[in-house]
């Protein structure tokens, strides 16, 4: 017993409980800087309503665009790479049963793996998870490329953060590749899609940038 004591001691005496994301680590989504600054870069979405969206390369293809035309826009983003999705909800109201959100992987050969937190008492429900090895979410999205191709499903309630951390290749020499087709842009204007490709009607605009009309 006495050693015992002796080592705590030492060691500056009996240590607390380490400091992880379930137990107040952080209880919300850190500083954003939405300014485009290197090639690895984070976009941040705020959810307007509850729902479940697919994302697809082309969703992430066309999150920065500039407008040509007041109908046509064109990509500033070349190819993107995910690197790390990150969600944080609002705790439930008071009263109100616990909320949860989710990632699901859909890539190629990824084993649909699913990453969820439940969002109880003040505690907000908080998301990380990385492109699963040796699946197509790892690899780069090109414009040009099969652009269909769903990467991941998000599920998530009203007010949810979510931060999507990537990659990025701008256009360079390349002739730049046509963007969505909207209604009302200002050529010339620099914008940012919803994460799920709906215009201003979309679930998830961006924070940061002026929304994609």
């Amino acid at each position: 017993m006495n050693r015992k004591l002796n080592k705590q001691k030492q060691r500056g005496g009996p240590r607390g409980p380490r400091r992880g994301r379930n137990n107040g680590a952080q209880l919300g989504p850190p500083e954003f800087v939405p300014t485009i600054k290197d090639r690895r870069h984070k976009f941040r979405f705020l959810a307007g309503s509850p729902s479940t969206v697919s994302i697809t390369r082309q969703n992430l293809l066309n999150l920065y665009v500039m407008a040509t035309t007041a109908t046509a826009t064109a990509r500033i983003i070349e190819a993107i790479r995910l690197r790390k999705i990150e969600l944080w909800t609002q705790p439930p109201v008071l009263g109100n049963p616990p909320i949860t959100a989710q990632v699901e992987w859909l890539g190629t050969n990824s084993p649909s793996i699913v990453h969820s937190d439940t969002a109880m008492g003040v505690r907000p429900a908080h998301v990380m998870t990385k492109p699963p090895p040796t699946s197509s979410n790892q690899w780069w999205s090109i414009s040009g490329s099969v652009e269909t191709d769903v990467l991941f499903a998000l599920t998530f309630p009203t007010g949810t953060v979510i931060d999507i951390t990537c990659e990025l290749r701008f256009v360079e020499q390349e002739a730049p590749t046509a963007g969505p087709v909207v209604l009302g842009a200002t050529p010339g204007q620099i914008y940012g899609a919803t994460l799920d490709g709906n215009g201003v009607s979309g679930v998830l605009p961006p924070i940061g940038y002026t929304v994609l009309p």
